[in-house]
């Protein structure tokens, strides 16, 4: 980046007197020799996974500011002070779709026009979020319009969640990172091919990890529909409980209980970023219990494993119950 380089020829002329004309000519020998490679590329990201993506491939070569800790909800989470001043030295943005970004990029953009935004979905054709569990797909509750729920046409953006897509953002985070610093083209390369690598082996193993459960115990209850994508790339169905973004009714609550009573569910998934009476009233409804899943962790690789993990444990053991699909819904 231009900020960071050195004029040889301000530094020889300052240092070029007769008593400093060595020292000159070892000092500009040392900043031609490696200029660039001291320096950091200031970046920021929204979420915490998006952070171990970013420095996967550009190692030591980027500094990541994470603008949504990990315990935070990614909708009504507001940066500190510290955050926003962290961000006016940022050169890239990479954004990724979650809610807090429709509010703030305005602001990030205001704060530091230098900063170039980049879309890493923008590779992907993003999904619809999922209606709530207690939706009657053959017939409407009275008194719930569907037609104008904004739950209809809202985009999923959890998109870090499936592997496959992860793939294609790193692709973008790698484009980016070579355009800003060209210089460290072969390390940012390096990085993606050794994240590529890891990306596909994680997908292996949840593949592996998810792959026998019985086609009746593949939907699962959560609270807040943050699984689409990964239940699409494994043959799961996610079940939310959340409704438009908000704790279901009561009409809602009871039509989730009557759901997962039908389906023999028997485990509900909570996000810590999110509230938990809801779900907790659904399990002692159901005789059931909570689990908690966490997708916003910063070690992505350790997080979907945890993930999958979780899933898997709790899936088989609703199959173990006798968990059917009563309406006949094969993967």
């Amino acid at each position: 980046m231009n900020r960071h380089r050195f004029s040889l020829w301000s530094i020889t002329c300052r240092l070029g007197r007769p008593g400093f004309a060595a020292t000159g000519a070892i000092l500009a020998a040392a900043l031609l020799a490696s200029p660039v490679q001291a320096a950091t590329l200031p970046v920021a990201v929204s979420i915490p996974p998006q952070a171990y993506l970013v420095e996967a491939i550009g190692g030591d070569h980027v500094e990541v500011q994470v603008m949504v800790p990990a315990n935070a909800e990614p909708v009504t989470y507001e940066p500190t002070p510290r955050q926003m001043a962290a961000l006016s030295k940022a050169e890239l943005y990479f954004s990724v779709g979650v809610p807090f970004e429709k509010g703030w990029l305005p602001r990030f953009r205001a704060s530091n026009p230098d900063m170039a935004v980049i879309d890493t979905t923008d590779r992907i054709q993003r999904r619809a979020m999922t209606p709530h569990a207690g939706h009657d797909h053959g017939n409407d509750h009275a008194g719930h319009d569907h037609e104008a729920a904004p739950e209809a046409s809202a985009r999923d953006p959890h998109v870090w969640l499936s592997p496959p897509l992860v793939r294609l953002q790193a692709e973008t985070i790698r484009d980016a990172l070579i355009e800003a610093a060209p210089q460290q083209a072969a390390a940012f390369h390096r990085g993606f091919r050794q994240l590529a690598e890891e990306i596909n082996e994680l997908d292996g193993a949840i593949l592996d990890a998810l792959t026998d459960i019985d086609p009746g115990a593949r939907r699962f209850l959560v609270f807040h529909p943050a699984f689409g994508y990964f239940g699409a790339s494994y043959g799961l169905e996610q079940m939310p409980i959340e409704v438009e973004g908000k704790e279901p009714g009561p009409r809602e609550l009871a039509g989730i209980i009557e759901r997962a009573r039908e389906l023999g569910i028997r485990v509900i998934f909570i996000e810590p970023q999110f509230a938990q009476g809801a779900a907790r009233t659904i399990a002692r409804e159901i005789g059931g219990e909570v689990v908690t899943l966490d997708p916003l962790a910063r070690d992505w690789p350790a997080g979907m494993r945890a993930i999958a993990t979780t899933l898997a444990e709790a899936l088989h053991g609703d199959a173990a119950t006798g968990a059917t699909s009563h309406d006949g819904h094969q993967h």
